[in-house]
Formats: structure tokens, sequence, C-alpha cells
């Protein structure tokens, strides 16, 4: 069961990375596409047969609000929606030419270049091995409540992950491959799976935030650390329980997070006076922070399961091994030392969070010396003389 379980898991991740790696390629050709598409559209009918329509320059001067003797053309009607007095709205074809000519490329450009960074990264500097070996030795790091919400975020925040970039990418890289009527099923599941599992991702999001911050606030030691690059340059970088990176992940997911709920919240509920254009901000501002929270994640995911040994089963079983402790989390592993917790210690050590405090040092103590006095009854009845 555990090793379906882990099997599991690592296609889940493993399918996030192609199908991110898969869309982010099909996308850089949307540049031209969308011009291209773009450039069709503004094409007028009459352009098409080559005669001129009477009325083209007057509805064009409706359109852009040209008018001969005014600033502007107004207009006013009986009805009380929102908008209703805009005789013709140019703003959602503005908002459609940003978004496919520059939003979604750039997006497309900023995703596939982090996938880029990271397989490079992989391919030269290899895996992060313990350098000392595993000792065989487990610290508990992660409790049972902790490992719950991080997973289940974890799967929320992956499902989210490949239905929005299905949603944003895949008129562009999927359609031409599967063809539009397919994609608008696979599409229309997806809208719902998003807007559905986006408010139960906020809720989530807010117990994250309580049951890990402690120990992710930032201080000198994390400075020292980015300054080192996590140890790749300068030398040995020292962290407490969680390091920079760590750190700056668990803010960015956090903030941006937040954000991309916020604005997800305001798109799906449009019953609160909001006008089109606040729609079109907020789509705008849920587009830029749902591609920045998940090109942080990429690095997070890479480096929690196949960049470094020893990361991904800290998370996965909530123990980590004594050397990987003391190589990557080096502070940390010291606190435990002056609580007594891990000194002297072999098996598995219980030190549920980095502030276990002498309570959890004295239960560990109390284990080893009963481990100690059990193991002296067990020598001092194996060196009694045998009766004939």
């Amino acid at each position: 069961m555990n090793a379906i379980k882990r099997l599991s898991l690592r296609n889940l991740l493993y399918t996030f990375f192609l199908l991110s790696i898969l869309v982010s390629v099909l996308s850089f050709a949307s540049p031209a596409r969308a011009g291209e598409k773009l450039g069709n559209n503004s094409n007028t009918v009459s352009q098409q047969i080559g005669v001129k329509s009477p009325a083209t320059d007057l509805w064009r001067a409706v359109r852009q609000r040209e008018f001969k003797g005014s600033d502007s053309l107004s207009s006013s009607t009986q009805s009380k929606s929102l908008g209703a007095n805009e005789f013709i709205n140019v703003k959602g074809q503005e908002w459609r030419n940003f978004r496919m000519g520059q939003l979604v490329p750039y997006a497309a450009y900023l995703l596939g270049g982090v996938l880029l960074v990271l397989a490079l990264f992989r391919l030269i500097r290899g895996k992060i091995k313990i350098k000392a070996g595993r000792s065989g030795k487990k610290i508990k790091r992660f409790s049972g409540l902790q490992r719950f919400v991080h997973w289940s975020v974890a799967i929320l925040f992956v499902t989210l992950g490949i239905t929005g970039t299905l949603l944003t990418f895949g008129r562009s890289g999927l359609v031409p491959i599967i063809g539009s009527k397919t994609f608008g099923s696979i599409a229309g599941i997806g809208k719902i799976i998003h807007d559905y599992l986006g408010p139960v991702f906020g809720v989530m999001l807010l117990i994250m935030l309580f049951t890990f911050i402690k120990g992710n606030f930032g201080n000198w030691t994390d400075i020292k650390w980015f300054l080192k690059g996590g140890g790749m340059f300068g030398g040995h970088a020292s962290a407490g329980r969680y390091n920079g990176g760590e750190k700056a992940w668990f803010w960015i997911a956090i903030l941006a997070g937040a954000v991309v709920v916020v604005s997800g919240v305001v798109l799906s509920f449009p019953y609160f006076d909001q006008t089109r254009g606040d729609l079109q901000l907020s789509h705008l501002v849920h587009a830029i922070g749902a591609i920045a929270i998940l090109a942080a994640s990429f690095g997070h995911i890479f480096m929690g399961t196949v960049a470094m040994e020893g990361a991904y089963e800290a998370m996965k079983t909530g123990y980590c091994d004594e050397n990987w402790a003391k190589e990557h989390h080096d502070l940390w592993y010291a606190d435990l030392q002056k609580q007594g917790v891990v000194e002297g210690s072999s098996g598995l050590t219980n030190v549920a969070g980095a502030g276990a405090g002498a309570g959890a040092g004295a239960v560990a103590t109390g284990a080893i010396l009963k481990e100690s006095s059990s193991s002296s009854n067990s020598d001092s009845s194996s060196n009694k003389p045998k009766k004939n």
C-alpha cells in the first residue's frame, strides 16, 4: 500500500512537470499565432470583398469615441445595469489583444525558462547527495498534522495548476493538436474543477499559514544563505529549521496565493457590482499571481523531489536522516542537541517540530535511558554462568 501511495504521488508530480513542459513549449508559438489571428479578425467584411461600406467611418468613430466637434461620444439609456450607457465596448477587444498578444506568450516564456534552468541545473550539478552518507538514524522533522496540511495544499495546488495552465495555454497549445471540440470539452471540465477547488485552496492556505508560520520568519542567517547560493558557492551555508529558500517559498505561496484566491473569487462571483473593467483587472492580477507562484513552485518541487537526496522522504514519512539534518539544517540540529533530543540516540528520534522544548527532550532522554537500562540488563543476564 505504501508503495502504491508513493508511486501515485510521484506520478502526480511528474505528470504536472510534463504537462507544464508540454504546454509551455507549445505556447512558444503563440505570439505569431496570436498576431496572425488578431490580424485576420481586424479585417472587415468590406476589406475582404474590396468594397468600402459607407458606414465604416461612422462606426469606427463610434467605437473609438471620436466625433467631430466633441472630445468624446456619450450615450444614455434607461437601463440601470452596469455599462449599459456604453454604446460599443472596445475594452473587451483591447483586453483580448493584450491577453493573447502579451500575457499568454510572456507567461509561457517565463515558465518554460524556469523549467529549462532547472533541467540544466540537474544535468550540470547532478543530484545533491548526503556527503557523509546515510547514518541510519532518523529524526522526526514534521508531525502528522503538518504533513496532512502540506499534502492537502500540494494536491489542490497541482490540480489548480494543471487546470489553470490548460485554460491559459490550451487554446494556442492544444487546439492545433486535439481540435477545438475535444479541447472545449476538456476545458469545460477543467474550468468547473478550477472554480470549485479555488475556495477550498484558500481555506487550506490559511490553515497552512498558522501550521508552518513558526520558524519561517527571516533573519540574518537567511541573508547569508542567499549570498552563498544555498551552499553552491562560498562554502557551507548554515540554516535553522527552514533555510532561506524554504522561507521565501513559504511567503510567496502565502502572499501570492492570497492574491490569486481573492482575485479568483471576484471572477467567480460577479455579484457585487463589479464592472467589466473590474473583472478584467481581476483577471490580470489573477493571471500574474498564478504564473508567479507556479514558476516558484517548480523550484520547490524540483528541490524537494529529484534534486536533493533525503528531502522528499522528510515530508513523506515525517522523518529525516540525521546526517541530512547536520548538512542542510545544522543550526536546527544543534538546537536539538542542546535540548538533549538527538545526542546519544539511535533509531527513530521523536522531534515533532523545532520548538519541541524540554518536554520532548525529557521524553527522548527517558526513552534512551530506558533503552540503555534494558541493554544493561540483557548484557548482565547473558554474562551469568549457566547452570549445568
